[in-house]
């Protein structure tokens, strides 16, 4: 389980340094608010069906081949991002960026949770791990592209890609049983889930939109608009990563799930409609604090994956379930530079804020029902 993390550390690391790094680059080409955000709405449904692809693979032939296709993933879309200069190039970059982050997710947790007798914990501190990674190299990526200019950051991730792809191949591993068409089209079956995990489904997709209206180049763009560096832009969403990843791991131990839920989604929805009003430093500081709010959501949310997803089926279920997220975050992210470019930032966070408020609300109300 540890070489797991470790893998997932240097997925999140690189994640981190091109979560600023890309968005500035478009900038800096010259590339149109609204054209960014129709190439990053197409990395959520691409990573999505991949993973829906892998997860269900995987639960027949085993994990091991998922993280090694990640690896060498991660390699090829830096390298695709380093020679890009056009909007259809960039999506190129997404491309084999969605499917390197749908390898990965298809089989993270499924892995966890068969290696641990299904101890959701495990979970929080999967996503610990990628708060933090993911924060480092956000930390990082300004002082880097400063230090090695973009296109040596690009570089840097091509070659944490490959180190993940020969560190999996230690991965010890074993297939699950034979391959049936008939047996993986029964794990996606809709008629065979519950009720309350049809509704979770729904749910998700919900949270999908909340989050595609602030998700993807949105946070450091907009941070780069009201004037700050990229060295700035780094430290700031690094930071907001980094106290995701503390407020998970506080509060990874708390026992009342549902109560959680209900106060970290309000302390969301408030932090978020104020942000695209602010300028400077309480932009910053808003920008920041919502990243504490998004650490205990991520509590939350591993604990709905683990309580209503079938032990038979873990990467299946968990993979429709995030479907749900990952195209409504499609949806928004799409809809979110049209939305900056006509109104400014505010027309997309106050959408963010008020849709989030439908998921924790019917979650809250859910999550205790047999």
């Amino acid at each position: 389980m540890k070489t797991v993390l470790l893998l997932q550390s240097f997925h999140s690391f690189a994640s981190g340094i091109l979560g600023v790094v890309i968005p500035l680059v478009m900038k800096e080409r010259r590339i149109d608010i609204v054209l960014i955000g129709f190439v990053f709405a197409s990395m959520p449904l691409i990573m999505q069906f991949g993973r829906m692809f892998f997860a269900t693979l995987s639960d027949f032939f085993g994990r091991k081949p998922f993280f090694m296709a990640n690896g060498f993933l991660g390699a090829v879309s830096s390298l695709i991002y380093y020679f890009a200069h056009t909007p259809m190039e960039f999506l190129f970059g997404k491309v084999a960026e969605g499917t390197k982050e749908g390898a990965i997710w298809a089989v993270n947790r499924a892995y966890l949770l068969e290696n641990s007798q299904g101890n959701w914990r495990l979970l929080v501190n999967l996503r610990t791990v990628v708060y933090v990674a993911f924060a480092i190299g956000s930390l990082l990526a300004g002082f880097l592209a400063a230090l090695i200019l973009h296109e040596g950051t690009m570089i840097l991730c091509a070659i944490l890609g490959l180190s993940g792809f020969i560190l999996s191949l230690t991965l010890i591993d074993e297939r699950k049983g034979e391959f049936t068409v008939g047996q993986a089209l029964r794990f996606l079956d809709f008629r065979k889930k519950g009720r309350k995990f049809k509704i979770f489904l729904f749910l998700f997709f919900i949270m999908g939109l909340a989050f595609g209206f602030r998700s993807g180049y949105v946070i450091p763009y907009f941070l780069s608009v009201v004037g700050f560096s990229a060295e700035d832009v780094g430290l700031i969403f690094g930071a907001m990563i980094l106290m995701a990843g503390l407020s998970s791991y506080l509060f990874s131990r708390c026992q009342d799930v549902k109560k959680l839920i209900l106060i970290s989604g309000i302390a969301y929805s408030t932090l978020l409609i104020p942000l695209g009003f602010s300028l400077a430093i309480l932009a910053a500081a808003l920008v920041v604090a919502v990243g504490f709010a998004e650490g205990m959501n991520s509590v939350g949310q591993e604990g709905i994956l683990s309580k209503i997803c079938d032990k038979e089926s873990y990467g299946t279920d968990i993979g429709l379930l995030m479907m749900g997220l990952h195209v409504g975050e499609s949806v928004s992210l799409a809809l979110s530079g049209i939305l900056i470019a006509n109104w400014g930032f505010a027309a997309s966070f106050v959408p963010a804020a008020t849709v989030y408020a439908v998921f924790y609300l019917g979650a809250f109300k859910l999550y205790g029902e047999k």
